[in-house]
């Protein structure tokens, strides 16, 4: 049996609007607490570097390296490589297939140099960093939070922000750069042999075609939207992790938030960025 609240003839619409005055005023002080947890993360940056450089080490190779595998419990290295390849292989199969129906089959190089690198590989390594090292981060630091570890680190005198997130910030800004770039080229080349070898394609045009648009710009804004994307990610997950409740149950809702959050994020950051970096029309001029 529940319980109705008596409002006044005539003022349902003064509660109605007041209940939802208090649902704005608590998204809105919500917003503070992450925007008051984001600065405290990146204001112990330098506190970080100087007292917990073992840890920062120590989380560098857990992210990069994991434990060696490539879905349950590896780490960025395996599934950046796992996922340039397929990534340049499918871009292969997709272009050629349409521009081959109008006889530009070798255009695909276009696509690789062009789409790849400034929209589709920094949001498929975001994506991926974000289901791979940011479920784990949040089930770490989740399990932390609800086994009372956390509380046991500030016992110790350990600032447990810096300690326990700011560690992994930085160590996902160290471990993601490298292992995109090489996931960057593994899609290059997967996509040029994918060309070249299955299809017959001429590799003298493809590569005019390919090295005609791939810029060093666009390759550096790229590496650029994959470090804004990850430190986002790590933030995200992070903050779910470490105020998450409910035991192992209230953890697995914890990673599930977190993946939603962050895949959104990363979508909209990306529009932004990619406006930011290359404007509303970016022309392409085909010569040769």
């Amino acid at each position: 049996m529940t319980t109705s609240t008596y409002v006044p003839k005539g003022l349902g619409w003064f509660a109605r609007f007041y209940r939802r005055r208090g649902l704005i005023l608590r998204r809105i002080e919500n917003l503070g607490f992450v925007l008051a947890f984001v600065w405290q993360v990146l204001s112990s940056i330098p506190l970080t570097l100087q007292r917990y450089r073992d840890e920062t080490m120590r989380a560098i190779t857990n992210m990069t390296w994991g434990r060696g595998s490539v879905i349950v419990g590896g780490g960025t290295v395996p599934m950046m490589i796992v996922l340039g390849l397929v990534m340049g292989a499918s871009v292969a199969v997709e272009s050629f297939a349409t521009l081959d129906m109008l006889g530009m089959g070798p255009v695909t190089g276009l696509v690789s140099a062009y789409a790849t690198t400034r929209e589709l590989a920094p949001i498929a390594a975001a994506i991926g960093f974000a289901a791979q090292a940011g479920c784990r981060m949040t089930a770490e630091i989740g399990s932390m939070r609800i086994s009372e570890e956390i509380d046991a680190i500030e016992s110790l005198g350990l600032r447990s922000v810096p300690f326990v997130v700011t560690t992994r910030v930085l160590a996902g800004a160290v471990a993601i750069i490298p292992t995109f770039l090489i996931a960057l080229i593994l899609s290059y080349l997967s996509c040029r042999g994918l060309i070249t070898l299955v299809h017959g394609s001429a590799a003298g045009v493809y590569d005019h075609y390919f090295f005609q648009f791939v810029t060093g710009f666009d390759v550096i804004a790229a590496v650029i939207k994959v470090a804004i994307f990850a430190t986002v990610v790590i933030l995200i997950h992070c903050y779910y992790g470490f105020f998450a409740t409910g035991g192992p149950e209230g953890v697995g809702i914890a990673s599930g938030k977190a993946v939603r959050a962050s895949s959104v994020a990363i979508v909209a950051i990306d529009m932004v960025l990619s406006i930011a970096l290359w404007g509303f029309n970016s022309a392409i001029t085909f010569t040769g």
